[in-house]
């Protein structure tokens, strides 16, 4: 969960309504606002100050007045602010919340508090604190967003005397996001890869960086990431925020590579991170988190097959081969790398390309037994010289047009012959097994399923056994089953239902259905 720096500090979720109602039904105002005290000793740490302020509202039948109040530290010239603001929000109708509506308050006119911990360390041994935005809005549509110029008519600032923070953040974990192979294609359209790091500040907190990434020829390309807040989330920015801003874990920095590129390697050349206080750590001569960018404009690749195509797994796991034609000079093709982007099972068990006599490149790769679907969603082709062709919605690359899927399932079983022994048995004997030999003529997806029932004379089906065998293609199937209780003297007829590996069937002997081959097989029960 993320955490927000300062004590008393309500994340409300709640959004400002009122700033999306075209027409206003009264006036809202601040009348008062100041703090207490007015200077605080924040070096020992834990000391706190209590903001005061004051608001009306003209609306008629107003249940009151929500607020939220921004508070940051002042730079050194006038007007500017450093670092991530403290933010206190109250919402009407809210329980649990740090800013409270003092008693004697009414709709009309409301007085509010907000005690919050002043931090401990700034950019020297003092810093001002001052209230830079106060939005308020009512449920009748009426808002109020007034910023640091027009809170300056009031007691909106107070000294706070500190620990002066001169040293900045440092970072550690930085690496490619976990999410994203370290490759970046781009075509006519540029493209995005995102790093993550984590960053320490323990003093007074972070508040965003840049990192810079280098690629050939010099070239250079910054993004940035920022700690902010936000009505409907709090302080975002990085994945994890600590109390303080002191770690902010997997903070996400998102660079954007521009249409064709440098193709090659690219590596993060420097890290600058920026704290509370503005201090700036920067990192120089880095060669971390390198990925690789391609236009496909070295090594390319076309032709992509996969041999055989559809695959008859029904007989177990098979090996295929992803082919295709790399076209490039500065030696052949190394490896291929391919995914499916799918949970059915298909898998690469080798990486390592074999060059066929026609030029052709291809690598191994394994289809599960039964039905799938796998759509290759990415190909990643290495040569020799390390050059790198992309393909695959995966990496926004040109698609390969492979779908790789499993044999269809167009013979469901059939048999040509049925048998039963015995074909008489005693009502009371419930210990011999009947046996039902069927011979299995044709499937393509071979029989693993099957259901026995008993039909007496008047139509009625009577259970006998169902389960499951290992997968028969042909030749002789044997069902074993003892006569089922309660099962009345008299004739019976077999019948059976076989499934596949598919899950489709084909049923024999039932009343109105395929016949059995050869004629009905009875059973006498005496």
């Amino acid at each position: 969960m993320i955490a927000a720096i300062g004590v008393g500090l309500a994340l409300a979720l709640t959004p400002i309504t009122g700033t999306a109602v075209a027409q206003e039904t009264g006036t809202m105002a601040v009348t008062d606002m100041d703090f207490t005290p007015s200077v605080v000793d924040a070096t020992p740490g834990g000391q706190t100050v209590t903001l005061r302020w004051t608001m009306t509202d003209t609306t008629p039948e107003t249940d009151g007045m929500s607020a939220r109040v921004y508070l940051h530290r002042q730079g050194a010239t006038a007007g500017t602010y450093l670092g991530v603001p403290l933010v206190g929000t109250y919402d009407v109708g809210s329980s649990g919340q740090d800013i409270t509506v003092v008693p004697g308050s009414t709709p009309e006119e409301a007085t509010y508090e907000w005690t919050l911990a002043v931090p401990q360390h700034a950019a020297g041994t003092s810093v001002t604190w001052a209230v830079t935005r106060l939005q308020a809005w009512d449920t009748e549509g009426t808002s109020l967003d007034w910023d640091a110029t027009r809170l300056g008519a009031f007691h909106n600032t107070f000294e706070a005397k500190t620990l002066a923070d001169t040293q900045g953040p440092t970072y550690d974990d930085l690496e490619v996001n976990h999410e994203r192979e370290p490759y970046v294609y781009v075509g006519e359209d540029s493209s995005s890869m995102t790093y993550d790091l984590d960053v320490q500040d323990p003093q007074a907190g972070i508040s965003g960086g840049t990192l810079t990434v280098t690629g050939p020829g010099g070239q250079h390309l910054t993004g940035s990431f920022a700690i902010d807040w936000t009505w409907d989330a709090g302080y975002q920015g990085c994945g994890y925020i600590e109390w303080g801003q002191t770690y902010a874990g997997s903070c996400r920095v998102s660079v954007t590579f521009p249409a064709h590129a440098a193709s090659g390697t690219w590596t993060v050349s420097q890290v600058k991170l920026t704290d509370n206080a503005g201090n700036t750590s920067t990192y120089n001569n880095l060669s971390a988190a390198p990925v690789h960018v391609t236009s496909n404009d070295v090594l390319s690749a076309d032709g992509f097959t996969a041999t055989p195509n559809p695959v008859d797994t029904w007989h177990g796991a098979r090996t295929i081969k992803v082919g295709f034609r790399p076209h490039g000079d500065q030696g052949e093709v190394a490896s291929a790398v391919v995914n499916s982007g799918s949970g059915n099972g298909c898998r690469q068990t080798s990486t390592t390309a074999t060059t066929a006599a026609d030029g052709t490149v291809s690598v191994k790769y394994d289809v599960p037994r039964g039905t799938f679907t796998c759509h290759i969603t990415g190909v990643t082709i290495t040569d020799n010289a390390g050059n790198v062709a992309l393909y695959g919605s995966e990496f926004g690359a040109p698609e390969t047009g492979l779908t790789i899927a499993s044999a269809p399932d167009t013979v469901l079983p059939q048999i040509d012959r049925a048998t039963l022994s015995p074909t008489t048995i005693p009502a009371t004997d419930h210990f011999t097994d009947l046996r039902l030999t069927v011979n299995v003529s044709g499937t393509t997806a071979g029989v693993n399923g099957y259901d026995v029932y008993l039909i007496d004379s008047s139509g009625q089906w009577i259970p006998a056994v169902f389960g499951g065998t290992s997968p028969t293609f042909s030749g002789p199937l044997t069902l074993s089953f003892p006569l089922p209780s309660d099962v009345a003297p008299g004739t019976y007829t077999i019948a059976l239902r076989l499934s596949d590996q598919a899950r489709k069937s084909s049923s024999f002997g039932f009343p109105n259905g395929t016949p059995m081959p050869g004629g009905p097989v009875t059973l006498t029960v005496t």
